[in-house]
């Protein structure tokens, strides 16, 4: 041992020993960039369609779907929010004309829309009550002739009345006179 250190000298354990904190250091980042890769994969498994095509209960009643529109998929909700497919073989153009006057003909409040015509692409945000939702409208990857509606609305929440204040009534006619304060007596000058 003492022909080590000397041979190593005062300020080549320094050197060992930083070398070693690398290493170390070097070896946690790796094993920390491989956990979201797992994170990744099952991210993907939460996008799994319902086991019908049926409209969901969930979606807003009032909703104005395209005529001659077809469910494709039906995703189930993750978190808070859930996403329709429907394709059609109609054009954009129209496409755009019935949902813009529908959105505004059912009361839906209509926060941003973006058309890019020649991406053949339009993109609308709107809220119903406070529930947010987005229509997007683009090619259908499987055939460019069809296009895809993708609907994404906000779910509704589920109230719970325990959490809630019990309401209070209060008397307002008592059996007294009502208190009334005597009048200022100071004057303003």
């Amino acid at each position: 041992m003492g022909r080590l250190c000397v041979l190593v000298g005062p300020m080549g354990w320094r050197v060992i020993l930083a070398m070693c904190l690398l290493l170390a250091i070097a070896a946690c980042k790796t094993a920390r960039t491989a956990a979201p890769g797992g994170r990744a994969e099952a991210n993907s498994e939460k996008a799994v369609d319902e086991p019908t095509k049926d409209l969901p209960p969930d979606l807003y009643k009032e909703m104005p779907i395209f005529p001659g529109a077809t469910i494709e998929h039906v995703r189930k909700p993750t978190r808070t929010m859930r996403e329709i497919l429907f394709s059609t073989e109609a054009e954009l153009s129209p496409i755009v004309a019935y949902y813009k006057e529908q959105l505004k003909e059912k009361d839906f409040h209509v926060t941003s829309a973006l058309i890019m015509p020649a991406r053949k692409t339009w993109s609308c945000g709107f809220d119903l009550n406070g529930r947010p939702g987005s229509i997007m409208l683009y090619p259908s990857e499987q055939n460019k002739s069809r296009m895809t509606i993708a609907l994404m609305y906000e779910l509704p929440t589920k109230r719970n009345d325990s959490l809630l204040e019990p309401r209070e009534d209060f008397d307002v006619v008592g059996p007294g006179e009502i208190f009334e304060p005597p009048p200022n007596r100071l004057k303003k000058q």
